[in-house]
């Protein structure tokens, strides 16, 4: 059964049963107000049956005309009472036709008794002796109302005394089975919600240590079930994806070590015949110089400078291949410091430039120093080369608001280049200027953005021709880097 029925089963029968025990609650309070009234009743029809004898006793005392009209109206009343009692059940019923006959009988008694004499011939004696008996009957007939009376309100008092014990009763049961109920709800979330949650739990803590064996078994067809069959796909998917990945691992150890016989190759295999070159040529320049006309001469220095531009970028090759093998060490790096180095560095170079520089202080960003120290160097000396025949050049080092984020900047007032052929910047080997005017291999730029690819950081261009060029740099917020855990999965 999915989880959702079994809530919604759980809310209608906790709502039935508070809407049960409200309608039992409402029925015995029902009954308490009901014996209430038939007590209120009861004490209404004792209070005129009170009434009603002590004008029967003054009208036989001292028979007035007025107790006599009282007599009548009390009768009346109380038949009236009699008549309209809220008493349905059977024993309250009789008592009350039993009540209503003697009353009735009563009357008639007290009408006879309170007659005006015959004139004429009487017995004097019997008729005192026949007053007395009507006297005698009345009162005793007064006896057995008030006998009546007293049953009925016993029983009213009963009545009102087991209706509240069945309100007490009913509140007891119903809060007995909200109990209940309640504990079943609470019984079925544990088994079929906080128990299977639980055992996710352990899974996914099992998951994280590593443990890619680790599976949940769930048989049942709810949504816990579903999800935790998931769960064990995905564990079956990581496991083999952590298997790809180091089988990829191997691969790429492989590769590596042939990149690094290839890149030792390079170095030893192909210099030999570039410095042989160049030696020989030297010789020929050296030993043979006067024996050669001018082109003879110019080819030799074309071959130099062929051979050794050839050196060059084998080095800035295995470079590029030594920025994509080296592992980072990322820690606080005084950016400023590093600027100043390098610009100290290439002033000595050329003493007899004056370039003014503006480099920022207190520029500080995470990164591996070894790495960004190659990238400033590229980015600075190519602000150094591509102002060369600047008549004031400036070179700018600071950082500028991008999306609410500092961005590093390596600005110059050079010669610039055109944006419409931005996308051949990063490229390798790829030149915005011929190498007459300005030498170099093209790798460069391809080396800065591999750099801070590495770091995870983003590197771009603006630039305009004659009005120079700024690269921007910007690392990734290490404040909201989530910490890496010590398993496969961190």
């Amino acid at each position: 059964m999915k989880i959702s029925t079994t809530g919604r089963i759980i809310t209608a029968t906790t709502l039935g049963t508070i809407v049960l025990i409200a309608a039992m609650v409402g029925w015995a309070q029902a009954e308490v107000s009901a014996a209430d009234l038939q007590r209120l009743r009861a004490g209404e029809i004792t209070r005129a049956l009170s009434n009603l004898r002590l004008v029967t006793f003054e009208s036989i005392l001292h028979r007035p005309e007025r107790a006599r009209l009282q007599e009548q109206q009390a009768a009346a009343h109380l038949d009236q009472l009699l008549s309209n009692g809220p008493f349905a059940q059977a024993d309250p019923s009789t008592s009350l036709v039993a009540l209503r006959e003697r009353a009735a009988a009563a009357h008639r008694l007290f009408t006879e008794l309170v007659r005006p004499g015959v004139d004429g011939d009487v017995d004097i004696v019997a008729e005192q002796r026949y007053l007395a008996q009507l006297t005698t009957r009345l009162l005793l007939q007064h006896q057995e109302i008030a006998n009546d009376a007293f049953q009925l309100a016993d029983y009213t008092r009963a009545r009102i005394d087991a209706a509240q014990r069945r309100l007490i009763f009913v509140i007891l049961g119903g809060l007995s089975l909200l109990a209940l109920t309640t504990a079943l709800a609470a019984w079925l979330i544990h088994g079929k919600v906080l128990r299977p949650l639980r055992r996710i739990e352990e899974g996914t803590q099992e998951v994280a240590a590593g443990n890619l064996d680790f599976r949940l078994d769930f048989s049942s067809n709810d949504e816990i079930g579903r999800m935790a069959r998931n769960f064990d796909a995905m564990t079956d998917a990581l496991r083999g994806s952590f298997a790809q990945i180091e089988r990829s691992n191997h691969e790429l150890g492989a590769l590596n070590k042939e990149m690094e016989a290839f890149s030792y190759s390079v170095s030893h295999d192909l210099r030999a015949p570039l410095r042989s070159m160049d030696g020989f040529s030297l010789s020929l320049l050296e030993d043979y110089s006067d024996k050669l006309d001018d082109e003879g001469r110019d080819s030799l220095v074309r071959i130099r400078n062929a051979s050794q531009r050839m050196g060059r970028l084998i080095d800035e090759l295995l470079g590029l291949a030594r920025v994509t093998r080296t592992e980072l060490k990322v820690r606080q790096v005084d950016l400023s410091a590093m600027v100043r180095e390098i610009a100290e560095s290439l002033q000595q170079r050329q003493p007899e430039r004056s370039v003014q520089w503006q480099i920022d202080d207190g520029i500080e960003v995470r990164a591996d120093r070894a790495l960004l120290h190659i990238a400033l160097q590229n980015l600075l000396e190519n602000a150094w080369k591509f102002t060369a025949r600047t008549e004031a050049p400036v070179i700018r080092v600071g950082t500028v608001a991008h999306d609410g984020q500092p961005a590093c900047f390596v600005g110059d007032n050079g010669v610039g280049f055109d944006m419409s052929y931005a996308d051949r910047l990063f490229g390798a080997f790829q030149r915005m200027h011929h190498e007459s005017e300005f030498p170099g291999t093209g790798i460069g730029l391809a080396i800065v953005q591999r750099i801070f690819h590495r770091h995870e950081a983003a590197v771009w261009a603006h630039s305009a021709p004659g009005q120079g060029a700024t690269f921007y740099f910007k690392f990734r917020d290490t404040h909201d880097e989530r910490p890496r855990q010590g398993h496969p999965a961190g």
